[in-house]
């Protein structure tokens, strides 16, 4: 493909993304973003440290999945002004994963980073995203949009939020049937 039909296939990719734009979604994602950084503030702010820390039935802490939800909005933050975001650069900060403390305060800064989006709008332009997908195999580089990685980490913070409320059960703690589910889920549920 030469460089110009690529330019055209690209600028028609812009043009398709852009006018599949809803302009709630991006009010959507921000508070699909928001829920799952409270309910990581539930968590911390009901364990102790040694709880938090502490594995249950040989898993990995509730420590080591909130790390890992901090570890890809940061990522996804730390990319956004080059528009390349590289979740393999991860900063893997065990602070945060030893650190009770650690972890809310890196929570705080992340949901005013999350806020500071109700002031500006997404930029609709493409970026680029890196992510190993395969141990074997050099990262994969694809095009995305910032709306679709907001889609990812709530996603991703689900899943984890689902592990981290079965791990904290099994610590004593009572949460809400509803945490850590997937909206689909919850929907699915009530119908």
């Amino acid at each position: 493909m030469s460089g110009n039909s690529k330019l055209m296939t690209h600028s028609k990719v812009e043009q398709r993304v852009a006018g599949l734009a809803d302009p709630s979604s991006e009010s959507l994602l921000i508070d699909g973003c928001i829920q799952c950084i409270e309910q990581c503030e539930q968590i911390l702010g009901m364990v102790s440290q040694e709880v938090y820390v502490g594995t249950s039935r040989g898993s990995s802490s509730i420590a080591a999945h909130i790390r890992h939800i901090l570890d890809r909005f940061n990522s996804f933050f730390f990319g956004l002004p080059a528009a390349a975001i590289d979740y393999d650069a991860r900063k893997r900060d065990k602070e945060i994963e030893h650190n009770l403390e650690a972890a809310c305060f890196a929570l705080a800064t992340i949901a005013r980073r999350v806020e500071q989006f109700k002031q500006t709008p997404f930029a609709k332009d493409l970026i680029t995203v890196k992510e190993s997908v395969l141990p074997s195999c050099p990262a994969v580089e694809i095009s995305s949009t910032v709306e679709r990685e907001m889609m990812g980490l709530i996603t991703h913070s689900i899943h984890h939020l689902a592990i981290i409320a079965l791990q904290a059960k099994a610590f004593g703690y009572p949460l809400d049937d509803d945490f850590g589910k997937a909206a689909s889920t919850l929907v699915y549920e009530r119908a």
